[in-house]
C-alpha cells in the first residue's frame, strides 16, 4: 500500500514502524499506510484516494496543515469513515515533510493520550501563571495559581461548565459573547475579566485554546492588574491635566465676573423688599458656592509639592471634631474620636489642607446618615504608619461605585460637584499617603487613610488662626463644598 512516487526511505518507515502510521498529501489523499493503521481504521485502502472524514474534520484538516507547516509538528483529532460507513475518532501526531510536501501521521493509542495528563500534574503548580483544563465542558484540572487568582472553591468549582465559570466574573470589556463565539468557531479566544480579591479589584486575562491532542480546552490565567491600573491612572492623570489647563484659562475670568455680581447684589440690598432680600441671599450663597468650586479646580490644577512642616494628626482631628460638632448635633449625629495611648501622630504636612480633608470626610458622613447615628474616628499606629479611619453608619456605597469615588466629576448627589473626594485624594497623595474605602450597603462606610510616620522630636503645630475661626462658624460649615 504505497505510492510509486514516494521516496523509498519513507515507504520503509511506514511499513516497518511498530505504530499505526500513514502518509497523506496536502489534499488528504493517501500516499501510504501500514497494516496496523489499516486494521485500526477498518479501511478499504486505495492509495491515491482521499481519506474520508466528516465535515468538521475536513475543516480541521486545513487548520492542522497550517500549524504543522509553521511548527513542523502538531497534534489534532479527526473522525475517519470506516468500511461500514460509521466514523471512528482518532488522535494523531502529525509532521510535515517539506521536501515532499507530504504529511506523516502517527495514530496515538489511548495510553499515549493519557501520558500527558498523568505527567502534567506534577509541574502545573510550578507554572508562573494559572492554568485550567476544561473537558466535556467541565473543569478537569486546575493549578494552585488559578485557584488563588480566581478565588475558586475547588470542591464546587470542578462541577462548573465553562459558561457558568465565566458568569462568576465581571467582563469589564463586554466581550464574553464574542469570546464564546470565537472559541466555538476558531478554537481559541481571549477574554478580560475582573473581580474583588481581598477587597481589591483584580484584572485578569484569560487565553483559551482547544488542544486536539488532549481533547480539552486549555485556559491560561494571567494577572494583568498592574497594567490595567497603570492605564487607568494614566487616563486619570490625562483628565486632571486637561482639567488643569481648562481651569487655569477660565477661572480668573469667572472670578472677576462673580466679584462684579456680588457688588451689584450688595447695592440691590438697600433698594429691595424683605422678600427680595431672600432671593438676593440665595444668589449670594450660589455665588459663594461657585467661588468654592473654582478654588477647588485651581487647587487640582496645581502640581504636587513636598511639605516640611511637622504637624500632629491628633491635634488636627481634635480641631475638626470641634469644628463639626455643632453641625453634627443639628443632624442628630455624634462624633467620637478614639486614639491609642502614646500614639505618635506627627507627620510632615500642611495643617490647613489636612484639616480640609477630614472636614470633607466628616461632612460627607453626616450627610449620608439621614436618621442620625455615630461617626467614629480612630487614630492608631500600624507598621510605622499613622492610620486614621472615619466610619459612618450611613447608607453605604454600592460596589460598582467604589472604584469611581476619586474620579473627577463623579458624584451621586444632586448638588455635588464630583471634586471633593478627588481633592481629598490629591491631598493624601501629596502627603505620601494612601486612602482605602470599605463599604457595605445599608450598614455604612469607612474611609481609611495612612500617612508615613515622622519619628523625630515633635515641634510647633502650624495653622492659620483666622481660618480656624472661620471654620468654627455654623454658616461656614454649611457652605463647605458638597462632595
Amino acid at each position: 500500500m504505497k505510492s510509486a512516487t514516494m521516496l523509498p526511505f519513507l515507504e520503509e518507515l511506514v511499513q516497518y514502524d511498530n505504530d499505526p502510521v500513514l502518509i497523506l498529501d496536502t489534499s488528504c489523499k493517501i500516499e501510504s499506510i501500514n497494516q496496523k493503521a489499516a486494521e485500526l481504521l477498518n479501511l478499504a485502502v486505495e492509495v491515491g484516494k482521499p481519506l474520508s472524514m466528516d465535515k468538521l474534520s475536513q475543516s480541521r484538516w486545513y487548520s492542522f496543515l497550517k500549524r504543522i507547516r509553521q511548527e513542523s509538528f502538531s497534534f489534532s483529532s479527526f473522525k475517519i469513515k470506516n468500511k461500514d460507513s460509521s466514523f471512528k475518532e482518532i488522535k494523531v501526531l502529525g509532521m510535515f515533510i517539506q521536501k515532499e510536501n507530504l504529511v506523516f501521521l502517527k495514530i496515538l493509542s489511548d495510553d499515549e493520550k493519557k501520558k500527558f495528563q498523568v505527567s502534567s500534574r506534577g509541574f502545573l503548580n510550578d507554572l508562573p501563571y494559572g492554568i485550567i483544563f476544561f473537558k466535556e465542558d467541565q473543569i478537569f484540572e486546575i493549578n494552585s495559581q488559578a485557584v488563588e487568582l480566581l478565588k475558586i472553591d475547588v470542591e464546587k468549582g470542578l462541577n462548573l461548565s465553562l459558561e457558568s465559570f465565566l458568569s462568576k466574573y465581571h467582563d469589564y470589556k463586554n466581550n464574553k459573547l464574542q469570546f464564546l463565539s470565537d472559541l466555538k468557531k476558531y478554537g481559541q479566544a481571549t477574554l478580560e475579566i475582573s473581580h474583588l480579591n481581598n477587597e481589591e479589584e483584580v484584572y485578569l486575562t484569560l487565553n483559551c485554546k482547544y488542544n486536539y491532542y488532549l481533547d480539552m480546552y486549555v485556559m491560561t490565567v494571567i494577572d494583568n492588574t498592574e497594567n490595567v491600573k497603570l492605564k487607568q491612572n494614566m487616563r486619570d492623570l490625562e483628565r486632571l491635566s486637561n482639567m488643569g489647563r481648562m481651569s487655569a484659562s477660565i477661572t480668573h475670568e469667572i472670578k472677576n465676573l462673580v466679584t462684579s455680581l456680588k457688588g451689584f447684589v450688595e447695592l440691590l440690598k438697600d433698594n429691595t423688599t424683605e422678600e427680595g432680600k431672600k432671593y438676593l441671599h440665595v444668589m449670594e450663597s450660589e455665588m459663594e458656592r461657585m467661588e468654592s468650586i473654582l478654588s477647588e479646580l485651581l487647587y487640582l490644577s496645581k502640581p504636587s509639592k513636598a511639605f516640611e512642616e511637622k504637624v500632629s494628626l491628633l491635634q488636627i482631628l481634635k480641631e475638626v471634631v470641634q469644628i463639626m460638632q455643632p453641625h453634627a448635633y443639628s443632624n442628630n449625629v455624634i462624633i467620637q474620636l478614639n486614639s491609642e495611648d502614646n500614639c505618635n501622630s506627627t507627620i510632615l504636612g500642611n495643617v490647613n489642607q489636612l484639616k480640609q480633608v477630614f472636614i470633607n470626610l466628616v461632612k460627607n458622613a453626616i450627610e449620608v446618615m439621614k436618621k442620625g447615628g455615630t461617626i467614629t474616628i480612630e487614630l492608631k499606629d500600624v507598621h510605622n504608619k499613622i492610620q486614621v479611619s472615619v466610619q459612618d453608619e450611613g447608607i453605604g456605597i454600592p460596589e460598582e461605585n467604589l472604584s469611581k469615588l476619586f474620579t473627577p466629576f463623579f458624584t451621586t448627589k444632586e448638588q455635588g460637584t464630583g471634586l471633593g473626594l478627588c481633592l481629598v485624594k490629591k491631598v493624601v497623595d501629596e502627603h505620601q499617603g494612601k486612602i482605602v474605602v470599605k463599604s457595605t450597603v445599608g450598614v455604612g462606610s469607612t474611609f481609611i487613610l495612612e500617612f508615613p510616620n515622622y519619628t523625630e522630636g515633635y515641634t510647633k503645630i502650624y495653622y492659620n488662626d483666622s481660618q480656624l475661626k472661620k471654620w468654627l462658624t455654623t454658616q461656614e460649615v454649611n457652605s463647605l463644598p458638597v462632595v
